[in-house]
Parts: structure tokens; sequence; C-alpha cells
């Protein structure tokens, strides 16, 4: 009898090692209640990110700006997702329990579904209407030949490289790097743009000046979804307002898509 408690105590304890939180209770329980927690910081601002977990894939996530020009956009974000509320807007027994056992798993799959991003929507805050963000979006083979191919979501994501183009309302074609991690808890994904990104004649945004980071975190009950953006592009005024309104907006609009996918699997 001895033995069983003490099986059952160590599995206990391992389960709440697992499911620890990755925030201070005072920015779990803001971001529950809200839904959301962000952070914009431009220019010459001083950069604070009070909103990173404390995991090993968060950590990494805000070290992966290694330019030497200092961003002139950041943003953070923090979600909190209940698992009941992903799926079905019925709320039963059964949609419940089915989003209840939303795995690290299912959400490496997700964030490794690429094609699925065709479609997503944005809101302009210039044009004050919503845009379609991806008119297409796909991997590709390498970045020399650019090739399409499937989506690569067998297996554990740590430690792929992929390789994907986004067709992009703003600026186009655009190619990038995809650096994923995986973990027990927790999966994330770098985009790293490998080809300037465009506006019109203009190059809003040498190789390499774009990063987008996200982490997600299971914390048994509901995911943690980190979004972080760095930028450095021109000192244009115009440019600037187009850029800012940009990535701030992307960083919804991979939320939303993200939320949508989880509740297809």
């Amino acid at each position: 009898m001895k033995k069983i408690i003490s099986i059952c105590t160590a599995f206990s304890l391992s389960l709440s090692a697992l499911f620890a939180q990755s925030v201070s209770p005072e920015i779990l329980e803001k971001v529950k209640e809200a839904g959301e927690l962000q952070n914009v910081f431009l220019n010459d601002d001083e950069v604070k990110l009070s909103l990173v977990p404390d995991t090993e894939l968060s950590k990494l996530a805000v070290n992966h700006w290694n330019n030497s020009e200092k961003p002139r956009l950041t943003t953070e974000k923090l979600f909190y997702l209940d698992k009941k509320t992903i799926g079905s807007k019925e709320n039963t027994a059964e949609n419940n329990s089915n989003s209840e056992n939303l795995s690290i798993e299912d959400v490496s799959k997700v964030i490794r579904s690429i094609s699925t991003m065709k479609g997503t929507e944005y809101y302009s805050n210039r044009h004050k209407k919503w845009e379609t963000l991806y008119h297409e979006a796909y991997l590709v083979d390498s970045p020399e030949n650019k090739e399409r191919i499937p989506d690569d979501t067998e297996g554990s994501a740590d430690g792929k490289t992929l390789y994907c183009m986004q067709d992009d309302n703003s600026f186009g074609k655009c190619y990038y790097s995809l650096s994923y991690k995986q973990r027990a808890n927790e999966v994330s994904v770098c985009f790293d743009n490998f080809e300037p990104l465009k506006f019109a004649f203009i190059t809003a945004a040498k190789a390499h000046n774009v990063k987008i980071n996200l982490v997600v975190i299971d914390e048994g009950d509901h995911f943690l979804v980190y979004l972080m953006v760095q930028a450095y592009y021109p000192r244009i005024s115009m440019l600037e307002e187009k850029m800012i309104d940009s990535f701030n907006a992307r960083v919804d609009s991979i939320y939303k898509w993200f939320v949508k996918e989880m509740g297809k699997v």
C-alpha cells in the first residue's frame, strides 16, 4: 500500500513539474482575465520585456536577434488560451473532453502546417477594414530552389529547419527560414526572413532583419502563447507607419490562425 502511495505521489509531483506555471501569479491572473497582454517598443524606447514566460524555449526566443542594428520595432504579446474554448462553440461535455486532451504534439503539428496559413486575415488599422494577410503560404525545399513541398508534420519538431514562402498582402512574396524546438511541454518556431522584404520599390527590411517568434506552452488546462516580433527598417515616415501597423496586426493574426487550426485537431 505504501509503495502504491509513493508511486502516485511521484506521478503527481512529475505532473506538477510538467505543468508548472511559467509566469508570475500576477501576470497569469491578468492574462487569464484579459485574454492577452501586450508591450510595444519603438525606435529608441528602452526594451523591457515583462511578459516572457520562464521557460527554456521562451528565453531562447527573445535572444534570436543577432544583428548589429537595434530593432526599430519590438512587440511582445502573451495570450491565455483555455483548452475548453478551443474548437466548437458548443460547450458540450464531449467538446470539452476533446479540447482538454490537446497536447504539445498537436501544437507541434499545427505550427508546422504552414499551408494552412493561406487566407489568414488581419485588421488593417490604416485602412480600417479586414484584409487577407497571406494570399498563399507553403513550404519550399531550399532557399536556392524554392520549389513547393508538402507540410512537414511528422514526428517531433525539435531541431528542424524548414523554409517557407508567404505571399504577404503588404510585401508580396516573402521567404523565411523556420527554426523549430520542442520539449515535453512547449514548442517554438522562429521565422527569419532570408530574403529582403519589399514595399513597392523600397526595401522594407533587409535579409534577417525581421524575426517572428512563437512559443506555445502547455500548462495543463490551458496554453500560454507568447509571440514576439522584432524588425529593423529604414527611418522613412510612410514605411515606418506601415511596418508598425503590419507587424503588430500579424501578431493577432498568427494567434487567431493557431487557435483556428487547433480547433480542427
